[in-house]
């Protein structure tokens, strides 16, 4: 059981950094955006939205992993 955990918890730690590319690459891009005067100011609001969402997310995978929980589940196996 123990190595299952320990695959799960992986399983939570690559979540989790998915989860930070997915939520963060797009954040910044549309941050250079603005900069670049291609998007509106109020694009701000939408990349600090999407970073919000992805620190929340990531930081819940990365408790998970700690836990040695995959990311599907609520309790260990």
């Amino acid at each position: 059981m123990a190595f299952q955990n320990t695959l799960d918890g992986a399983a939570s730690f690559c979540a989790a950094l998915i989860t930070s590319a997915v939520c963060g690459l797009p954040a910044w891009f549309t941050v250079m955006a603005v900069r670049a005067e291609i998007a509106p100011v109020w694009a701000y609001a939408a990349a600090g939205g999407l970073v919000m969402i992805g620190v929340i997310l990531t930081l819940a995978f990365i408790r998970k992993g700690l836990a040695g929980v995959a990311p599907t589940r609520q309790r260990r196996r």
